[in-house]
Parts: C-alpha cells; sequence; structure tokens
C-alpha cells in the first residue's frame, strides 16, 4: 500500500492558482480523502477513476464482495447472541487499498466484513445493534480456511435473499470528500459554519478547483474514510444527522453543568458544533457500504488512535434505513 501525499497536490494546485496560504491551509483541515470500491457493470467500474498515484490502474484489484471469508484456521463463524450466524458482506486486502492521508489503514493483512443490516437497525439501539456486526482483521501471514457457517442454510435475511450472496471483484479509486456546507450561500449557514466561513473566503472557489483535480464519480458500494453518509435527515436546522452528531450531543449532554450559565438554542447550536468539529477529528467512517438492499446502508465507525493500533474489535455499527 502506497501512501500518496494528496494534500500536498491540493495544496501546489491552490498556489499556483493564486489562492492565498492561510486560507489554502484552513481549507485542507476540512477536506478529507476516501478510498471507493466498486464492482464492475457491464465491463466498467461503476465510479470512474480520480486521484489515482502514478503508474496506479483503474483495475485496481483490492477485495472481493460475498461469497465465502478467508476466515484465520480454528476461528468460529462470528454469530450474534443467539448464535445465529453473521451474513459475510466483503473482504479487502489491505496491501492493496490505496495509501490516503489521515487514514491509518493497516499497511497489509486483510479486514474482513460481516453485518446483519435488518436485525441491527431494527434494534433501535446503538449497544445492541454491535452483536449483528463484526470487523475481522487478518494479520499477514495468518492460516486461513475458506468455511460456510454450520446452521446458515435456513437462515436468511427478511427480504428472503440467499445468505451466501454471489462474489464480485471490487476495485479501488480515490475519491476528495468535503462538508456540503462549504458550496452554500451565506444565508444557509449556521452561526459556527460562518465563523468558520470568515476565514474561507474563497470557499467555493476552492470546492470548484478540488472537483476539478478529483472529478466527483457516481456513487460508491463500499467507501473507507471520508465523511459519513447521511440519509438526509436535518437535526438543529442546518446538520445532517449521522453518527458523529449523535457523539458530539451525547458529548455536551455529558458535560458538567454545575454554574455554567444557561444558553439559549442557538448558543447550544453553536457549541455542539463545536463539539462535532472535534469528534470529527477523533472518530472516522472505517468502512460504509451498500449491502445490497436500497433502503439501508451499513456503516462502521472507529476513533483514529484504535485504528492506528489495530484495534479493530473497537469498530462500532451505525447501521441507517434510508426511507
Amino acid at each position: 500500500m502506497r501512501t500518496v501525499d494528496y494534500y500536498e497536490s491540493f495544496h501546489r494546485a491552490a498556489i499556483e492558482e493564486g489562492f492565498p496560504e492561510d486560507e489554502t491551509a484552513k481549507f485542507a483541515e476540512l477536506l478529507r480523502f476516501a478510498i471507493w470500491a466498486n464492482e464492475r457493470h457491464n465491463g466498467e467500474i461503476v465510479a470512474h477513476p480520480r486521484g489515482l498515484p502514478p503508474g496506479q490502474s483503474a483495475d485496481l484489484l483490492v477485495g472481493r464482495g460475498g461469497g465465502l471469508p478467508h476466515l484465520p484456521a480454528g476461528m468460529p463463524w462470528p454469530t450474534d447472541s443467539e448464535d445465529y450466524p453473521l451474513p459475510f458482506v466483503a473482504s479487502f486486502d489491505c496491501a492493496a487499498l490505496p495509501g490516503v492521508d489521515s487514514l491509518p489503514l493497516p499497511p497489509d493483512g486483510s479486514l474482513l466484513v460481516f453485518l446483519h443490516h435488518e436485525d441491527a437497525y431494527d434494534t433501535f439501539d446503538h449497544d445492541k445493534e454491535q452483536q449483528y456486526a463484526r470487523i475481522v482483521y487478518v494479520p499477514v501471514g495468518t492460516d486461513t480456511v475458506v468455511q460456510a457457517p454450520e446452521n446458515h442454510l435456513p437462515y436468511l435475511f427478511v427480504s428472503g435473499r440467499d445468505f451466501i450472496g454471489p462474489e464480485q471483484d471490487l476495485f479501488a479509486v480515490v475519491h476528495a470528500d468535503l462538508p456540503e456546507w462549504l458550496d452554500s450561500e451565506e444565508e444557509d449557514l449556521s452561526s459556527f459554519q460562518k465563523r468558520l466561513a470568515r476565514d474561507l473566503p474563497h470557499r467555493r472557489e476552492l470546492c470548484a478547483l478540488v472537483d476539478r483535480l478529483w472529478p466527483a464519480g457516481n456513487s460508491a458500494t463500499f467507501q473507507f474514510g471520508g465523511y459519513s453518509w447521511n440519509t438526509g435527515g436535518i437535526s438543529r436546522g442546518h446538520l445532517y444527522d449521522d453518527p458523529e452528531l449523535t457523539i458530539a450531543e451525547e458529548n455536551f449532554r455529558a458535560r458538567p453543568k454545575a454554574g455554567d450559565p444557561v444558553a439559549d438554542r442557538e448558543q447550544e447550536n453553536v457549541l455542539v458544533e463545536e463539539e462535532l468539529q472535534r469528534v470529527r477529528q477523533e472518530w472516522i467512517p472505517l468502512v460504509q457500504f451498500d449491502p445490497g438492499d436500497e433502503v439501508y446502508f451499513g456503516r462502521f465507525l472507529i476513533r483514529v488512535d484504535d485504528l492506528t493500533a489495530r484495534r479493530f474489535d473497537r469498530a462500532t455499527s451505525w447501521t441507517a434505513f434510508t426511507e
């Protein structure tokens, strides 16, 4: 896995076009690069290539969706609390994934993704949801075996799809990801966003530069890093409902209140959004994906320090329902 300095590419292009150094640096703090992985349709990769390292092909095979996983020898198939096997979603070769700044994936080994998205969502409880989701990291050199769970045949999704899905090769490209508010009109910004925007007078022009450097593709079946997908729901009048906002609001409510002045709704929104910025520095979407159902998407968040230390057992599932 070769890490490419995409931020340096952006910085160089921005300075060459005459954008101020300090504004370019502040804008880059909001810019993220993500790995998109898609299957082929009619011989073409769903998302067209962008931001590829020199010499890297758009045909970069990085994993496989469906089929059966290569589990470590002696490791039982992951199950929920009632010992039902969890559906296997995909496997990824970490050595083949493009290296992306601020996304400290392991340089080798493989990641296996398991999720029963319907049961996970139907708990309506984040803690209980975790029994239906699992990320398994298999270090390089581990003896593995291909196996099917013993009692999977009668175990179907609610939608009736087969437990073991068809196997599909997955190919990767790199995508630039920005908060949507950066390209919004001034009157549509929150008080906190307006404060940030004061230091970004050319933010919309910089958004256009990012789009020229890394033209937007169609969509991703799987995405590592970047910003969280959302269902379109709005909270606090302007913020998309996503796990990071939930964490930020929980952190805000958990703060000691003794002696604090009572904040009005607008002040509270600003404080929550400040906390949201901190949460987004601490947490990152490890992988988000379409599990093959048009009304759900799966997502695992992980703290950056846990990802760096390869503590994948601390990744948490946040399955979403889109309708």
